[in-house]
């Protein structure tokens, strides 16, 4: 007898699980709080250098002689902004200042004047009270580091898959999971009081590594105590937890107005979760793998008695569950078609989040931030909702391509509508980079279920974390991309980085025309099906048992939208 087939026994979602798994999409919900929350705290606000000579200078206007000291101070960009990062320095500053000079209308600006890069900035608070970019001024010579601090965070991500992967299949799901959320917890209290960039970007490299490493764990913990045919249901309710995270993320940042305030309430937030230990209990499918049959017959013995079922002591006693033996790399480099296509899904893998990420980090720079940030998180309902009822009647393949160069086109068009009428279609701006989000969000699910379906069970995993490091590269990359647009300013700069996004979305998604549809299709199990899949003599399709698909595929599926790896 399989696991599977006792959760059949007991209830493949019952009442117990139900309780258990509302627990467990709560960290989820954390997820959403943290994985976006560079996006406020680095953000940059507008700014300028500060006027020495003027003791009350602000980026706001004052009065008329604030706004006369400011236009003989700082020279002005083509398109009449002012500029950021330098300043004009006079022979005799002072004695002009205070003299009342630069009040004569007759004063030429930048006259006797030297222009010299400033040490001191001022910056607008209509949108940040503070964020820790302005409190730190990383601007200017030091704008990159912002760059760097985001790449680094997902850098954490990455390396927290590997070692919170490894830590959960040896301690427990739930160990794993709990060190994890006690380790960020402390890292989001640590990092609003970071005193420089250094220990900052150490906190929120531990920030990224816990927080969705903990994701992980509770996803696979939901996963094995819930049914195969209820699987998708669950990971779909999962992602959606995300998905308030990150709305009321939005919530606490528009309300506090400071990054250092948001932080504490968010890691606070992330408190509740602590008394959850006595209620959530260890996966009873890594109990019995590890031998503690007892420990796992307790769990399912009280899951059967909270069902209304009734569970045989002896079905626990004497099962086990053996290792599945799996591949390595080298295993799927053995042929070319195999390279080609771990090639291409690899490039969609990093496509979509470098869109997913990219497009959120740019929420600032085409208009509103906190309204564009909310609906970038709401965006993500429709999307994963669309795909789930859409994936077993279109088609994993074109889905995918849909997915794929409807973002791409989106985002791609932002570039008629910032170039030829910035303000006017501002709100067509945001719209379409809204659905590039939406479009990306979507695409997260069906990649997954794209690479699970095409390589056989032996290297299944091995692709699965080839993807999975190439989504990693995505998110790293991204920032620098919003920071390049910033850098160049204007309209360009404000479609330029929506314009690689699309553009790289659009040429994934075209490679995704070589790759043969797996809907309906039997799953490969060695090396030689997974180089023969797609091909025209291989191409048989299967006596299905429900809704066009077989009993391995249907669970195979559940898994990969448990485990969506946003």
């Amino acid at each position: 007898m399989k696991f599977d087939d006792i959760l059949k026994d007991v209830g493949e979602f019952g009442k117990y699980q139900k309780a258990v798994y509302f627990l467990l999409c709560l960290p989820s919900f954390a997820t959403g709080l943290f994985m976006m929350h560079l996006v406020f705290v680095m953000e940059t606000p507008n700014y300028r250098c500060r006027i020495a000579e003027y003791p009350e200078d602000s980026y706001g206007i004052q009065n008329a002689e604030h706004q006369r000291f400011i236009d003989m101070s700082i020279p002005r960009e083509s398109d009449g902004s002012y500029e950021k990062c330098s300043f004009y320095s006079y022979t005799n500053r002072t004695y002009l200042m205070y003299n009342s000079s630069a009040l004569k209308e007759n004063f030429t600006m930048g006259d006797n004047a030297t222009l010299q890069r400033c040490s001191e900035w001022v910056y607008e608070k209509s949108v940040f009270q503070e964020t820790y970019t302005s409190k730190h001024n990383l601007v200017c010579d030091d704008a990159i580091l912002v760059s760097h601090s985001r790449m680094i965070f997902y850098l954490g991500v990455l390396v927290g898959d590997i070692i919170f992967g490894w830590s959960s299949d040896r301690i427990g799901r739930k160990t794993t999971m709990y060190v994890g959320l006690l380790l960020l917890i402390a890292a989001a209290f640590g990092v609003s009081w970071a005193p420089e960039i250094i220990s900052f970007t150490i906190l929120e490299f531990i920030i990224g590594g816990t927080n969705h490493g903990s994701f992980l764990c509770t996803n696979v913990l939901g996963q094995e105590m819930v049914g195969p045919s209820k699987r998708r249901y669950t990971g779909t309710i999962q992602h959606m937890f995300f998905s308030i995270g990150l709305v009321y993320q939005t919530i606490v940042y528009y309300f506090s107005r400071d990054w250092q305030v948001s932080c504490i309430v968010l890691a606070a937030s992330c408190l509740m979760f602590i008394p959850f230990w006595w209620l959530i209990p260890e996966s009873p499918r890594w109990l019995i793998s590890q031998g503690r049959n007892e420990e796992a017959n307790v769990i399912l013995q009280k899951m059967a008695k909270v069902n209304g079922t009734k569970l045989s002591p002896d079905v626990v006693k004497n099962l086990t569950i053996k290792e599945q033996k799996t591949g390595s790399f080298k295993d799927l480099l053995k042929s070319r078609t195999m390279c080609i296509r771990a090639a291409i899904l690899c490039f969609n893998w990093m496509a979509v989040c470098l869109m997913y990420y990219g497009v959120t980090f740019n929420a600032g720079n085409i208009g509103d931030f906190y309204l564009n940030f909310f609906l970038m998180g709401i965006v993500e309902f429709p999307g994963i909702l669309a795909t789930i009822f859409l994936i077993d009647r279109i088609g994993r393949k074109k889905l995918h391509l849909l997915c794929m160069m409807l973002g791409g086109v989106a985002c791609l068009c932002t570039i008629f509508t910032v170039t030829f009428a910035r303000e006017t279609l501002r709100p067509l701006t945001i719209t379409l980079a809204v659905i590039g989000k939406m479009a990306s969000s979507a695409a997260f699910v069906c990649v997954y279920i794209f690479t699970v379906e095409l390589f056989p069970t032996v290297i299944r995993n091995v692709a699965l974390g080839g993807g999975s490091c190439f989504a990693r590269v995505g998110s790293m990359i991204a920032p620098y991309f919003v920071t390049l647009g910033m850098t160049i300013g204007g309209s360009i700069g404000e479609a330029l980085p929506l314009v690689i996004f699309g553009a790289t979305s659009v040429v994934a998604g075209l490679m995704c025309l070589y790759l043969p549809e797996t809907l309906n299709q039997r799953l490969p199990e060695t090396i030689e099906d997974g180089i023969n899949f797609g091909r025209t003599s291989n191409k048989k399709t299967l006596v299905v048992e429900k809704n066009g698909i077989d009993e391995t595929q249907r669970n195979l599926v559940a898994d990969a939208l448990e485990n969506d790896d946003l």
